[in-house]
C-alpha cells in the first residue's frame, strides 16, 4: 500500500494543479518584481459589453398607485373651471377614476353650462364612491357613501338600476352620461 504523503504523489499532484492553472490562465505571477506588459499584438481587444452591469441599471420605481381618502373635504371651496371636455379615453379607467372629482358643468342639450350647486364625487377605490352634495336650502353638505360596481365604463350604483356611463376621460377630467332625469351629460374635474 502506498502512503498518501509520499513525495512522488505530492509532486505529481502539484504538477497536475500547476498545468491545470496554466492552461486556464490562472497561473502564478511572474517571478520578476517588474510588471511585464504584453506586446500590442498579444493584447486581446476588450469584449463589448452586451448589457450594463447590475449596479449601473437605474432602480425601477414602483408604479404610483393613486389613493384617495374618503372625505368630501368641505373645508376646500367648490372647484370651477373651463368646460374643456376630453375627447378620448386616456389611460385605464380603474386608475383614472380613483380620486376626488368636482361636477363643474352639465350639458342638457345646448352645450356645457356651469353647475351652481356643489356636487363632489370621491372614489377611494374603483368600487367605492362617496357622493357629496351641497344645495343651499335643500341639502346641507350631505354625504352618501356606497359600494359601486365598475362594469366596463359604467359606474353601477347599488341595486344596479341606476348608474353613470363614463364616455371620455383623461387624468384631470371625465365626461359622464347620466340617464336619470332626462339624460344629462356631466363634466367632472379632478379636485
Amino acid at each position: 500500500m502506498t502512503h498518501l504523503h509520499s513525495p512522488v504523489r505530492w509532486a505529481t499532484l502539484v504538477g497536475a494543479v500547476a498545468v491545470a492553472l496554466a492552461l486556464s490562465g490562472c497561473g502564478p505571477l511572474p517571478a520578476s518584481d517588474k510588471p511585464t506588459m504584453p506586446a500590442a499584438a498579444d493584447t486581446p481587444a476588450p469584449a463589448p459589453e452586451s448589457e450594463p452591469a447590475v449596479e449601473d441599471e437605474p432602480e425601477e420605481q414602483p408604479e404610483t398607485v393613486q389613493s384617495q381618502e374618503e372625505t368630501c373635504d368641505w373645508d376646500s371651496p367648490k372647484l370651477t373651471g373651463a368646460a374643456d371636455a376630453p375627447a378620448s379615453q386616456e389611460g385605464e379607467l380603474t386608475d383614472v377614476l380613483v380620486g376626488a372629482w368636482q361636477h363643474t358643468h352639465t350639458d342638457e342639450g345646448a352645450g356645457f353650462e356651469p353647475v351652481t350647486n356643489d356636487h363632489r364625487y370621491v372614489f377611494p377605490a374603483p368600487e367605492r364612491m362617496l357622493y357629496c352634495q351641497h344645495v343651499p336650502g335643500a341639502t346641507d353638505h350631505a354625504e352618501n357613501a356606497a359600494n359601486v360596481v365598475l362594469n366596463g365604463t359604467t359606474i353601477e350604483l347599488p341595486g344596479g338600476k341606476y348608474g353613470y356611463t363614463v364616455t371620455a376621460w383623461d387624468q384631470d377630467t371625465m365626461v359622464w352620461d347620466n340617464p336619470v332625469g332626462g339624460g344629462y351629460i356631466y363634466l367632472l374635474q379632478r379636485r
